[in-house]
């Protein structure tokens, strides 16, 4: 009788800690669905606030120089809304309990990979934008056309690159909790196990 409840409660005990690792992947999954979708909704006003304010001001642009920023402004935004729309959609179906361990950790670096490559571009955008600025003044009939899309492109390129950079560091702040998830898992001939804390 004795060792029946011991044996008993062993087993309650396994698994209550076999669902608190559970429990534990799914609020990490869950925290980071809900910063992706925070990030696709800045990333999709952004775009929303730019079409608003480069259409309302596309009517009557002082010199053509400006027509022509407006323009790119919008243009730019078409990508970010068609990147922020699908990358909402997924952080709102996605359930977080669903996604196992394997597919956590692959996300988890996947997304900082494209953010950290993302940033990479930013930066060239920037550098475009300044290299075309720098072009116009040897090219007198492009002039407004280059200062115009050059100043668009340092724009949209300097809010990407803090985006980016925002959003990378906010995704790094959630490693440790995936970091303790993943010391709990071990491997062996067998397969993967849960190893328990007492």
């Amino acid at each position: 009788m004795k060792k029946s409840l011991i044996l008993t409660l062993f087993l309650v005990f396994i698994t209550f800690q076999a669902l608190g690792q559970s429990s534990d992947l799914t609020v990490f999954n869950a925290d980071r669905l809900e910063l992706n979708k925070v990030g696709m909704i800045v990333l999709g006003s952004w775009a929303v606030g730019n079409f608003a304010t480069n259409a309302a001001l596309l009517r009557n642009p002082s010199t053509k120089e400006q027509g022509h920023f407006y323009r790119m402004n919008i243009y730019w935004n078409v990508v970010n809304l068609a990147l922020a729309v699908p990358g909402l959609r997924n952080s709102l179906i996605a359930n977080p309990g669903s996604i196992s361990l394997t597919e956590s950790i692959g996300d988890y670096h996947q997304m900082g990979k494209v953010l950290l490559i993302n940033a990479g571009l930013d930066v060239a955008y920037i550098t475009g934008g300044f290299l075309m600025k720098e072009m116009a003044k040897t090219r007198p009939n492009k002039q407004d056309l280059l200062n115009g899309y050059g100043k668009s492109l340092i724009l949209q390129g300097g809010f990407l690159f803090a985006f980016d950079v925002v959003m990378y560091g906010l995704l790094q702040s959630k490693s440790e909790s995936l970091n303790k998830i993943i010391e709990t898992v071990t491997v062996n001939a067998d397969g993967f196990s849960l190893a328990l804390r007492f």
